[in-house]
């Protein structure tokens, strides 16, 4: 007959419980490393998370600082815009946006002293220009019928100037300046002709030009 003996401790119980209790520390530090690794693993992407956040919060926060600074200009920009656009109306409707002052202000500055004026008329009128077209633009398809040049109408203020000359000298120096102004444009001699006035005689002349726009 065969007997089969299994394994016998003879530990006594003290170190048994000593083992167990080893073995169970074991366990738990284990176990704490673990959590620990975690936690620290944990840490690194919330702190990846919040740096992100952070980054897109400057971002938003550059990009509201732009806007206000955008809003904070377009006030003027508005107020620009407006401006211009009483300036072309009054550009389109009369003419011109130069005021009565300044052009009689540049009358006397150009007007030498011995010339005197009689009559001074200003008039909103309208004059045929031709359309200025772009080079690379195609060319208009004329329709039948005679060729006429491509012209628009616009508003100009024409200045019509009535006066007295001592001689012709003062009148041309006078014409001279005039055309040399750049208030005025197109200035035209109407007619001179001789005439008497207190007594004297003198070169009567009538003058027109275009007030700038």
């Amino acid at each position: 007959m065969t007997w089969t003996m299994g394994n016998i401790d003879f530990l006594p119980e003290r170190v048994k419980l000593t083992r167990a209790r080893k073995r169970r520390i074991a366990r738990e530090a284990y176990l704490l490393a673990i959590c620990l690794a975690g936690l620290v693993l944990l840490g690194h992407i919330r702190q990846g998370k919040v740096g992100q956040a952070k980054a897109e919060v400057d971002f938003l926060t550059e990009r509201q600082a732009n806007m206000d600074r955008q809003l904070a200009a377009r006030e003027p920009l508005e107020k620009q815009q407006a401006d211009l656009m009483v300036m072309r109306l009054i550009t389109d409707d009369l003419g011109s946006r130069a005021n009565v002052l300044d052009i009689l202000a540049e009358l006397e500055a150009v007007m030498p002293r011995s010339i005197s004026l009689q009559d001074l008329s200003m008039e909103s009128m309208d004059v045929h220009v031709p359309v200025q077209m772009p080079h690379n633009s195609p060319k208009p398809k004329l329709a039948a019928g005679p060729a006429e040049a491509a012209e628009k109408i616009v508003k100009r203020i024409q200045l019509s100037i009535t006066g007295l000359s001592p001689t012709d000298i003062e009148l041309a120096d006078f014409i001279a300046q005039l055309s040399a102004s750049p208030l005025f444009e197109d200035v035209n001699m109407g007619y001179a002709r001789t005439d008497e006035f207190d007594g004297r005689v003198g070169r009567k002349f009538q003058a027109s030009c275009y007030v700038a726009r």
